[in-house]
């Protein structure tokens, strides 16, 4: 991924967090997640706009979030006020540790600042799993647990959406991250999952 200048992540950036096949790249005061073999972008930190308008004014309460990431959403969902806990569940360690080399950091952005001292676990479990064994319930789940929305992933995340049902307290919604550059064939498919009101 290039930037306006031609800099080039993962050759410009300097890695200020390591863990396995994961990397945190930072370049021109962004962060960019790398998962994997081949400079596989998983997440950037600009992409926060993009959560902001589509998380809107719905989390609140007890929040169960599938995927971390760079930890951008989970800094910002805690941001609400009407937000008591959250639980975000990872299956892989190594952004789980990233994550641990750079929240701190994530405390400086200025639309993180508000962030509460409230109770947030990180479970490092498979989502699909947990949401089919946990005997918690949640006023709010957000699914970002892919990087794309395409015939790969739609199988997992209409899985995802039927544990979100089965997990979701009663007026509680569920939200799956919509990527910008969804293809359009999907688009309707995946706006005729989401949101999920329970």
């Amino acid at each position: 991924m290039a930037d306006k200048k031609g800099l080039i992540y993962f050759e410009d950036g300097e890695v200020i967090a390591e863990s396995g096949d994961v990397r945190v790249y930072l370049m021109n005061d962004e962060l960019f997640l790398e998962i994997g073999p081949g400079h596989t972008l998983w997440a950037l930190q600009s992409e926060i706009t993009d959560y902001i308008t589509q998380l809107s004014d719905l989390p609140n309460g007890d929040v169960l979030e599938i995927g971390l990431g760079l930890g951008i959403v989970s800094r910002y969902i805690l941001t609400f006020s009407k937000v008591a806990s959250l639980t975000t569940v990872e299956l892989n360690p190594n952004v789980i540790a990233t994550y641990n080399q750079i929240k701190d950091r994530l405390y400086d952005v200025n639309y993180l600042k508000a962030t509460k001292d409230k109770q947030h676990i990180i479970l490092n479990t498979d989502g699909l799993e947990y949401m089919f064994t946990t005997k918690y319930r949640y006023d709010f789940v957000f699914l970002d647990f892919y990087d794309r929305i395409d015939e790969d992933t739609m199988p997992l995340i209409k899985d995802m959406a039927n544990g979100c049902r089965r997990v979701l307290k009663p007026g509680g919604v569920a939200l799956g991250w919509m990527d910008p550059h969804t293809p359009e064939e999907f688009i309707k498919e995946f706006e005729a999952i989401f949101p999920i009101k329970n």
